[in-house]
């Protein structure tokens, strides 16, 4: 679906330079972050109980949560495990 939308000249221009900087276009890079805010908003439900464990940050990126009671070692494997439980 193709729409317009009006930003800031400034936002603009950082989101272009993000987008080249990442090697993708300013749509691929829009979509992606409308993706992420929308999931971040979401309530987990029971079909997603690992949703809660990643917030998205100033920047519009996954991070993952850690408390003082999860002493987990982050390793590749965990991260893949995590990656196919969300469908990445």
């Amino acid at each position: 679906m193709k729409t317009t939308i009006d930003l800031p000249d400034a936002l603009y221009r950082r989101a272009k330079i993000r987008a080249a900087e990442r090697g993708t276009t300013l749509r691929a890079l829009l979509t992606e972050s409308l993706e992420a805010h929308l999931l971040a908003r979401q309530a987990p439900g029971p079909e997603l109980p690992q949703r809660d464990r990643f917030h998205i940050d100033e920047r519009g990126w996954p991070v993952l949560r850690r408390s003082a009671a999860d002493a987990r070692v982050i390793t590749d494997d965990f991260i893949n495990q995590l990656r196919e439980q969300e469908g990445v």
